[in-house]
């Protein structure tokens, strides 16, 4: 995939620069993240083709301003969205022991942030009469996620919201997927030793889990979204698409 306007949230996170490193050689790309990172900051210093806009995308009228003027000063015509930010239930609490603020502010995030995001550039897709979305869901929109509550509930409206909204854009050639992976290996220093606790032993347990008995690498999802991304895929829309390694 070459001579694209993409866009990536989650920029500074793990699969954000992961999918960084896939297509910024032949690629524009808008970074979209709530923080800018050491790597992120190399990135942008060093490939005048990347342009990085730091925002909270609960913030909807902040997103559309930011949006819209870094488009105008490029004249950059979006036509790809990977949305890859995310925040999860890092208390590892039950439901009725998670603080309420922080059990809505995963939902604000996930899913109202998801909501501003496709609101915001769904119509510079129209306008050129095409778009590729992929969001990132998870397995346990499917099976759940014990003392996470709230971000499996949100992943679960992600894929019904990709289900929706497909009806709505496909006669525009526009093409939204979800990918539903299981745990994803990736580095773990941006994360508080607590959930690096919960982490360890989810992983483990998973691993038991999965028929191929080892957790995905990002390569393991990249093919899959690579075709859904790209112009051969003209019929698959509207899909949640699980990654799993053969576990149900």
């Amino acid at each position: 995939m070459k001579n694209r306007t993409i866009v990536i949230t989650g920029a500074s996170g793990n699969m954000g620069l992961y999918f960084i490193s896939k297509y910024i050689s032949q690629n524009n790309l808008i970074l979209i993240d709530f923080k800018k990172s050491d790597k992120v900051k190399k990135i942008i210093k060093e490939v005048n083709t990347v342009k990085f806009i730091k925002v909270d995308i609960t913030d909807f009228q902040d997103l559309n301003q930011k949006i819209s003027d870094l488009l105008i000063e490029t004249n950059w015509k979006p036509d790809t969205l990977i949305h890859t930010a995310a925040i999860r239930s890092s208390d590892s609490k039950s439901l009725i022991d998670t603080d309420p603020e922080f059990w809505q502010k995963i939902i604000q995030v996930n899913l109202i942030g998801t909501y501003h995001l496709l609101k915001i550039i769904i119509p510079y897709f129209k306008k050129h009469k095409f778009g590729r979305i992929i969001l990132f869901g998870s397995n346990v929109s499917r099976i759940g996620l014990k003392n996470g509550t709230a971000y499996s509930a949100s992943k679960a409206a992600i894929a019904n919201l990709t289900r929706s909204l497909a009806q709505e854009i496909s006669d525009e050639n526009i093409l939204i997927n979800t990918i539903s992976p299981g745990p994803i290996k990736m580095r773990n220093d941006e994360f508080s030793k607590e959930y690096n606790n919960f982490r360890e032993k989810y992983f483990e347990n998973e691993r038991k889990q999965i028929p191929l008995k080892r957790i995905a690498e990002p390569d393991d999802l990249f093919s899959l979204c690579e075709f859904l991304l790209s112009e051969k895929n003209t019929y698959l829309t509207g899909e949640e698409i699980f990654v799993t390694g053969g576990k149900l």
